[in-house]
C-alpha cells in the first residue's frame, strides 16, 4: 500500500487515489496521471480494505476502482468509499463490459465506468470532477450499455432489483442469511425472501447453484 506525503496530498492538482489488484494497472494509471499537471496521485491500494482505509484518510478528490477485486465487489466499496469520504467521485475502471455489475456500481453512487484498454482515463476523470456522470463512449454506443446507463431493464438476469443483487454479491463472499441481513440492515426474513427470488430468477436450487449460475452470466 502506497501512501503519499501531507504535502502531496494537499497540493492544489486534484487528488486521485486508485484501488486495483494488477500492479500493471496501477502502474500504468501512475504514468498517465504523471503527465498531466492538474492530477495528483496521492495513494495506491491493491485490496478494498486498504481503498477504504486510504480514502478515510485522504479524502481523494477521486478514487479510480477496478471492478473485479479480489473477493470485493465494487459496489460495496464505492457505498463504504462514500461512508468514509462522502466528497470523493468514484470512477470504475474496468475490463469487462458486464452491464449489471456496472449498473450496480452506478446505483451506489460511481459517477464513471471507464475501460482498461481505453485512452480516456484522464478525460473521465475530469469530466467527473466537472460534475457529469461519465460512461465509456464504446459502451453507450452499445445498445444494451445504454441501458445500463438509464437503468432500463431486459432480458433474464437483468431483472434483478438492486436490492436482490445486493444479496448476491454478500452471498458470494459466504455470508449466512443472518450475516447478509446485519449487513445490509435487514431483517433476516428478508434476506431470506430476496435469497428465494434469486433462486427463481436464476433458475438455481440452492445458493451454490445460484452463485455459479451467477458468475456463468457474469454478474460477478
Amino acid at each position: 500500500m502506497y501512501q503519499a506525503t501531507p504535502e502531496q496530498a494537499h497540493a492544489a492538482a486534484a487528488s486521485v487515489l486508485v484501488i486495483d489488484d494488477h500492479p500493471v494497472v496501477i502502474d500504468g494509471v501512475r504514468q498517465l496521471l504523471a503527465a498531466e499537471t492538474d492530477f495528483k496521485l496521492v495513494g495506491e491500494a491493491t485490496t478494498g480494505e486498504e481503498g477504504v482505509a486510504l480514502a478515510k484518510r485522504l479524502a481523494p478528490d477521486v478514487v479510480v476502482l477496478d471492478l473485479k477485486l479480489g473477493d470485493n465487489f465494487a459496489p460495496h466499496l464505492c457505498r463504504s468509499l462514500q461512508d468514509v469520504s462522502g466528497n470523493s467521485r468514484v470512477v470504475i475502471h474496468t475490463a469487462f463490459d458486464d452491464r449489471e455489475p456496472l449498473r450496480a456500481c452506478l446505483n451506489a453512487g460511481a459517477v464513471g465506468i471507464v475501460l482498461k484498454d481505453a485512452s480516456n482515463l484522464v478525460e473521465a476523470l475530469r469530466r467527473v470532477l466537472a460534475g457529469e456522470l461519465y460512461v465509456d463512449p464504446s459502451l453507450v454506443e452499445d445498445p444494451s450499455a445504454r441501458a445500463l446507463r438509464l437503468g432500463e431493464d431486459g432480458g433474464m438476469y437483468e431483472s434483478l432489483t438492486q436490492r436482490e443483487y445486493e444479496v448476491l454479491c454478500v452471498m458470494a463472499l459466504g455470508r449466512t442469511s443472518k450475516e447478509i441481513a446485519a449487513e445490509l440492515f435487514l431483517a433476516e426474513n428478508t434476506v431470506r425472501s430476496y435469497t428465494q427470488s434469486l433462486l427463481t430468477k436464476l433458475h438455481a436450487r440452492n445458493r451454490i447453484e445460484a452463485l455459479a449460475r451467477a458468475r456463468d452470466l457474469r454478474l460477478l
